[in-house]
């Protein structure tokens, strides 16, 4: 069974015993300093009391050079399927799904994707989930990402209830009021601790957006703050939480959602905001991300007429991910889109086309088409005729595989004990939000 590394496994249990230890609260003259990656000692040196590989410094030169060694061994074919993150939402008879079907498990093989997604319609308990993704992973020959939401809120797909007896975790906006980045950090703990006891190893959180518009209908208290520095703080020190945990972050959603009236999953959606606008408000936290070492970003399908002098949705956009992105902010780890089944996408372009684009912009997953397999014969076509290079393709699949490499998918084990879910200590970590 591939999952996250095993020597999270001996943490969890550790934790377990000890009713999951936290951090000391940080002193109150210290609550809104970041803790980066570089002064993160003491977390490094409880990790290392149990044998803890930490994560949050990302891919070094042995992860880069196993990714190197293994895209040589891949066929153009394969290249392409890793580009994609798959969902099954509903079955053929319009079915919740809970288990691989054989429809599924021929999709997953055929693909060979470099993750999927799960939702609401694929959760019901601790031992279906965990079986789900057994069973999806042992139709990979590369590992899966197994991703889901779980920001906390509104949006968490593992919800607490009798069969699932996760830690409720509060809207952001509520951690975010207690500018306490030590707290935000252990809720990364305890959000990353949670999801890898069911085989979870990426979460589309945190929510790096600033709440700066009141007509924002999408966003609103999934946001840290309307303060741009205190939600670069908060959802830094909760990603490198997670991180420690051996769960990947994936920040979202860039360049900022925050401050558009419409709804991206409806249609279209803008920001009037001008670059310099952008510098001054949204771009402030995933800067802090992308300096702490952000393993992932999702690049949003909002439009940025302002900025671009067009409507193309930044997803697509090659000038907010190739020269703003990577080129002004230096970013160089994976990119994602959000959902390419949603409005903004599907009302404007074809599966193929939006997938074509998002590549030829720089982006590294396509998440979610509205048509897979077109899609997949779209990007497979362009390679073919010249519109994408296979060497851009390559770059991608690197990336992909070092963050697998990074995080320990390619290494077997048990999962931790399901006894830490909701356990004390996470709830005592929660109770203090709305102290």
């Amino acid at each position: 069974m591939r999952k996250i590394q095993i020597s999270i496994f001996f943490l969890l249990l550790s934790c377990a015993l000890m009713g999951c230890s936290r951090n000391e609260e940080a002193a109150s003259d210290q609550s809104t300093s970041i803790a980066t990656v570089e002064d993160s000692e003491e977390s490094a040196a409880k990790a290392s009391d149990h044998g803890i590989q930490m994560y949050s410094r990302g891919a070094g030169a042995d992860e880069s050079s196993q990714a190197e060694e293994h895209l040589k061994e891949m066929t153009l074919e394969q290249k392409v399927g890793q580009l994609f993150l798959l969902s099954f939402r509903k079955s053929e008879k319009d079915e919740t799904v809970y288990k691989i079907t054989s429809s599924m498990r021929e999709t997953l093989e055929s693909f060979q994707p470099c993750g999927i997604i799960l939702f609401d319609e694929n959760i019901d308990s601790v031992k279906q989930v965990q079986e789900f993704i057994a069973d999806a992973q042992s139709t990979a020959k590369i590992p899966l990402f197994v991703s889901t939401d779980q920001e906390g809120g509104r949006v968490q797909r593992l919800k607490h209830s009798d069969k699932i007896p996760v830690t409720d975790i509060p809207p952001m906006a509520n951690l975010g009021r207690t500018t306490n980045v030590t707290l935000s950090r252990d809720v990364g703990h305890v959000i990353g601790q949670e999801l890898s006891v069911f085989g979870f190893n990426m979460d589309y959180a945190p929510d790096c957006d600033v709440n700066s518009n009141p007509d924002n209908t999408v966003i609103g208290d999934r946001a840290f703050s309307q303060d741009p520095q205190i939600a670069a703080d908060m959802s830094t020190a909760l990603a490198l939480g997670m991180r420690d945990y051996g769960v990947i972050p994936v920040c979202k959603h860039f360049p900022g959602h925050g401050d558009t009236s419409q709804d991206s999953h409806d249609g279209y959606a803008s920001s009037a905001k001008t670059l310099e606008q952008l510098w001054q408000t949204e771009l402030i936290p995933f800067a802090e991300q992308i300096e702490n070492g952000a393993p992932a970003i999702m690049v949003a399908h909002i439009s940025l007429p302002n900025v671009t002098k067009d409507k193309i949705p930044a997803s697509l956009n090659p000038v907010i991910i190739h020269d703003l992105l990577r080129e002004k902010m230096g970013y160089d780890g994976l990119l994602i889109t959000d959902a390419l089944d949603m409005g903004a996408i599907t009302q404007n372009y074809s599966s193929a086309e939006a997938a074509v684009a998002a590549v030829q912009a720089g982006i590294d997953i396509l998440l979610m088409p509205e048509d897979p397999q077109a899609a997949y014969e779209g990007i497979l076509k362009a390679v073919e005729d010249g519109e994408i290079s296979e060497d851009q393709i390559d770059q991608s699949v690197l990336r992909i595989l070092s963050v697998k490499y990074a995080y320990g998918l390619f290494e077997e084990h048990e999962l931790p004990p399901a006894d830490v879910l909701g356990c004390k200590a996470h709830r005592d970590i929660i109770s203090q939000i709305n102290q």
